[in-house]
């Protein structure tokens, strides 16, 4: 039997009506859990056990801070730790930042993340080992929300995807948070898809309500995004109510978000902060990845930063007009970088931000054989062709999130660290794709096979080809390399210290000066560039 080229794969899928399966997954998660049990036994061995403390001016430095500062002064937190920069002292002194921001008392991002390594200091492998289990989950939900939509197959192969998927390993070890959103937002689109096909009339449909609610609040206590997807969850849960006539569902979905959120209301009211408040950068964030002379996937401060800061101070909107008009041609300037800016998605290149993944991959061989973004993004880009060509519905909340988070990757510079947001959308699409694919070598389409294919080398082709803009010769930065090499030297072990630099020597020629010597070597250094770089 001929299979149509737009025929679902649904006989795989349990949104047909068979929920019951319950896969082994406990033993995959455990396979998955002992990869990172490699990478982090790996990077404890490593110079990357310091970064977080060493590197002064990196977000991980100031997520160690905040959470010893919640410590320290309780729950309330009433005056967080701010970041102040290098880059920041250039501009103005701390108290212009302060009154910028709207206030010392606001958070400077969403705050769970440093509350939750508040509760492990001061162990830092216990932090290490708690987000290695956060994207162990992140794993086990891809897998679970494609179960969802598009079959067992797809959703086997969504987990391993995301099992052997280099970023999501290099990103598990420093303290950043990118990692608690990835894992919540998998969970929560997983939470979504199973309420909306569950029987609103149903006992577990009300659990499941509340849990998608405090999901979706958790959420925004995580990403600044959510606020943005709690609105549009609820809008569309309520056309699902309108035609059902369930509204006892969302008012559970809308009662559990504000729950979840209640403690940030609380401690906002009580430090005199806007009650929603809980993050300062957005302003210089859009100034950094939308100005005239910023770069679409580097980290550099833009050289009207300071000039639209104080224009606008620090107003968002008045923000946004200034950033723009700092275009010699206005909007149309804009536009042509948010195209640069998306091209740069395209890109096989990861920008360092924080830490160089290509400097993780030295040193952990699941970064190093793992997979990695370019080689995702081809087929997922096909999944997702292919599943508006298909209109598979069950995949609803994956089109309606994926707009959402890849605006909020475009806020900023669509970095590494950034775009991997996207990876949460991109695995299931992939996934679903090479499900398709299975179907059709097991219908005997190799017509099909063979133009499915041919479409995936000439997208890997591209990607690896025209749109490659980067030199491959400068994926890798000596930074990282004089930072282990003058860490080793301050712990006494000159073996590996001398091979390190040895290693910069040879591979980056010019990078050090004749005379360099790591006795002069210090930690300072900028937000994105690890110290010390000369």
């Amino acid at each position: 039997m001929a299979i149509n080229p737009v025929e679902s794969v649904a006989d795989n899928s349990h949104s047909q009506g068979k929920s019951s399966r319950i896969w082994p997954f406990g033993l995959a998660a455990t396979v998955c859990a002992f990869l990172y049990s490699i990478h982090l036994y790996r990077c404890q061995q490593s110079s990357l056990q310091f970064l977080d403390a060493l590197y002064t001016y990196s977000d991980m430095h100031a997520n160690l801070m905040w959470a010893r500062g919640i410590r320290e002064q309780g729950w309330l937190n009433p005056l967080p730790y701010h970041p102040w920069a290098d880059w920041m002292q250039a501009i103005a002194p701390y108290p212009q930042w302060v009154k910028w921001w709207g206030g010392e008392q606001i958070f400077q991002q969403s705050p769970l993340y440093a509350y939750l390594v508040g509760l492990f200091l001061p162990n830092y492998f216990l932090i290490r080992v708690f987000q290695a289990l956060l994207h162990t989950g992140t794993c086990v939900f891809l897998g679970l929300l494609t179960d969802r939509v598009a079959g067992r197959v797809a959703g086997w192969i969504a987990f391993w995807l995301a099992a052997l998927y280099a970023p999501f390993y290099a990103y598990s070890w420093p303290f950043l948070r990118d990692g608690l959103g990835w894992f919540l937002t998998a969970a929560t689109l997983w939470a979504l898809t199973v309420l909306t096909q569950a029987d609103w009339t149903s006992e577990r449909s009300r659990w499941l309500a509340w849990a998608t609610g405090v999901l979706l609040g958790v959420g925004f206590l995580a990403r600044e995004t959510f606020l943005l997807v709690i609105p549009l969850a609820l809008f569309v849960l309520c056309l699902f109510a309108w035609k059902r006539g369930q509204w006892k569902i969302v008012a559970r979905v809308g009662i559990g978000t504000v729950l979840a959120i209640t403690p940030l209301l609380i401690r906002n009211h009580a430090v005199n902060a806007p009650l929603l408040s809980t993050s300062t950068r957005f302003v210089e964030t859009f100034i950094h990845g939308n100005a005239h002379t910023a770069h679409p996937y580097f980290f550099l401060i833009p050289t009207e930063t300071g000039q639209i800061l104080e224009e606008s101070n620090g107003k968002a909107l008045p923000a946004i007009r200034a950033t723009i008009a700092s275009f010699p041609n206005g909007v149309w300037g804009w536009l042509g970088l948010q195209r640069r800016k998306a091209l740069s998605l395209l890109d096989p290149f990861e920008s360092p931000d924080n830490l160089s993944i290509y400097f993780v991959a030295t040193i952990s061989p699941v970064v190093r054989f793992g997979l990695k973004y370019w080689m995702i993004l081809v087929p997922a880009c096909a999944g997702l062709l292919l599943s508006v060509w298909r209109r598979e519905r069950a995949q609803m909340w994956l089109w309606i999130f994926l707009p959402v988070v890849l605006a909020s990757v475009f806020v900023g510079v669509p970095g590494s660290r950034y775009r991997q947001s996207l990876a949460v959308f991109l695995i299931p699409f992939a996934a679903y794709f090479c499900a398709s694919l299975w179907v059709l070598i097991r219908r005997h389409e190799f017509i099909w096979v063979a133009g499915a294919t041919a479409a995936l080398l000439i997208g890997w082709g591209l990607v690896l080809g025209p749109f490659a803009k980067q030199p491959r010769s400068h994926y890798e930065r000596p930074a990282e390399y004089v930072f282990a090499g003058w860490l080793y030297h301050r712990l006494g072990d000159e073996q590996r210290s001398n091979a390190m630099i040895d290693y910069v020597r040879r591979n980056f020629p010019g990078a050090l000066p004749p005379n360099f010597s790591l006795d002069d070597a210090s930690q300072g250094g900028s937000h994105g560039n690890i110290p010390p770089t000369h």
